[in-house]
């Protein structure tokens, strides 16, 4: 059996896997600014999944073959899945939009606000990640962006509520307008269930501090 290093295989894992959702941040902030270009943009999203996943493998097939993990086990695979879901989340929703095509207009505050809140999310995640290596050193201020990233969710929460609240009691609505708005449900929840994951994220980024002080 091969072993591999203890102290870096997996943290460095996950530092690449959340390189690829800060690219797929970045992307968001793009689609926000420049809608026409979804189709390349979704494209590129697309790709980051992929390369997402195969990280993803390598943190699978990591635990296969480390006897001694700097973690438990069980959270270093919690973590990759959370984190896989976040960047599944992102890819499903801009290819949604694509699909249905639904132009951005459609979608007046809602999207660029859940966007916002998920790109934050990130970069929060991505603090995070970097100071699972160093628990004694950075215990409270992990401790600060779980709780950061807690507060985001509630606003998505907030976001959902107000947006599904309009989309869902329209004044009038033809079985047209019924299509486009049960299209439209899909992406808000989309996006929702992803925010959800970021936080899911940042519960297991408290638990790991939890368990290692």
């Amino acid at each position: 059996m091969r072993f591999l290093p203890k102290e870096k295989k997996f943290f460095d894992l996950f530092d690449l896997q959340v390189e690829k959702l800060t690219a797929a941040a970045v992307l968001l902030r793009e689609l926000r600014k420049h809608p026409q270009e979804i189709k390349e943009i979704a494209r590129k999203i697309k790709q980051l999944e992929v390369e997402a996943d195969a990280i993803g493998h390598e943190v699978v097939d990591g635990l296969h073959q480390t006897f001694i993990t700097p973690i438990e086990r069980e959270d270093i695979d919690i973590l990759r899945q959370n984190l896989d879901n976040i960047m599944d989340g992102i890819e499903r929703a801009v290819n949604r939009l694509v699909l249905y095509k639904i132009p951005f207009s459609a979608f007046p505050n809602a999207i660029t606000k859940y966007f916002e809140i998920i790109e934050k999310a990130i970069a929060e995640i991505k603090q995070g990640v970097i100071e699972i290596r160093n628990l004694k050193k950075f215990s409270h201020s992990l401790s600060e962006h779980c709780e950061k990233i807690n507060k985001l969710e509630d606003e998505g929460d907030e976001i959902n509520r107000g947006s599904l609240g309009k989309l869902m009691n329209p004044d009038k609505t033809s079985a047209e307008d019924n299509l486009e708005i049960m299209k439209k449900k899909e992406i808000y929840d989309t996006l929702e269930n992803t925010i959800d994951s970021c936080e899911d994220v940042g519960n297991v980024l408290e638990s790991i501090l939890i368990k290692n002080m």
